[in-house]
């Protein structure tokens, strides 16, 4: 169940809802989960490569080959005891593929399954995580706000690629910054001050925005009904923390 699965259940929510006031299936609804809150559940984070997936009814036998350990053991390679409810992750076409995982630890039988809150999957999607993954331990102690601007299609709903060097406003009364997303999609800004800060990207020509998912709440608008003093689009910096938002856009019709 990797974030391109996250994006349709909330994209589909978010259509049949009435009001803002809405509860989403699983525990996908707010607040989602920063990289920071993620880490600090995970028993493991590990990048691995799945090798071999063995289902029945009530749970998958997931053999990984362990590329790289972020935290906890390290380990060549982990078995994943993993359920299969309807909102645990579903490896059956996972095999082959190099996958960022968070994983959870029970302790009373010793075995490891992925936490799927909607983090982790394929590595090419997980260029934020990464980069604030690839900064630890210096991570742990620093303040952050990122996110991506991602380009989806719909009938199929699938992702297609980042928008590159769109301009993203992030603002406190204090503290101003602007910053460009990267090829790989991200923006961030480190080492801010503690505070409440207002994330307001500027759409690029031709695209509209279709749904943002902030950490700490969703919000659903088209970007010319967001207004600069509006509590909207706010996150909440506290010591030692990250926060965001990401967002999904389309090509104008």
């Amino acid at each position: 169940m990797n974030k391109a699965f996250l994006l349709k259940i909330l994209f589909t929510a978010l259509i049949i809802a009435s009001s803002f006031e809405r509860s989403f299936a699983c525990s996908y609804g707010p607040p989602y989960r920063t990289i920071c809150e993620t880490y600090a559940q995970a028993a493991s984070v590990i990048i691995g490569k799945i090798e071999s997936v063995e289902s029945n009814d009530s749970n998958q036998r997931v053999i990984i080959d362990v590329k790289k350990t972020f935290k906890g053991k390290n380990q060549k390679r982990i078995i994943l005891n993993q359920p299969q409810s309807t909102c645990d992750w579903d490896f059956s076409d996972d095999e082959g593929k190099t996958l960022l995982l968070y994983l959870g630890r029970d302790k009373k039988t010793k075995t490891y399954s992925a936490i799927s809150e909607g983090m982790g999957g394929e590595i090419e999607k997980n260029n934020n995580d990464l980069y604030w993954l690839n900064n630890l331990p210096k991570s742990l102690k620093r303040t952050r706000i990122s996110g991506t601007i991602e380009l989806y299609q719909d009938k199929p709903f699938e992702f297609l690629n980042y928008i590159v060097g769109t301009k993203v406003r992030i603002f406190s009364k204090q503290n101003s910054y602007e910053v460009i997303t990267d090829t790989n999609g991200v923006y961030e800004v480190w080492d801010l001050p503690i505070g409440k800060y207002k994330i307001v990207p500027e759409m690029p020509n031709g695209f509209d925005l279709r749904f943002s998912l902030s950490r700490g709440e969703i919000e659903f608008k088209p970007i010319s009904e967001v207004e600069v003093d509006t509590e909207d689009f706010t996150v909440e910096i506290k010591p030692m923390t990250c926060g965001g938002a990401d967002y999904v856009v389309e090509k104008r019709q």
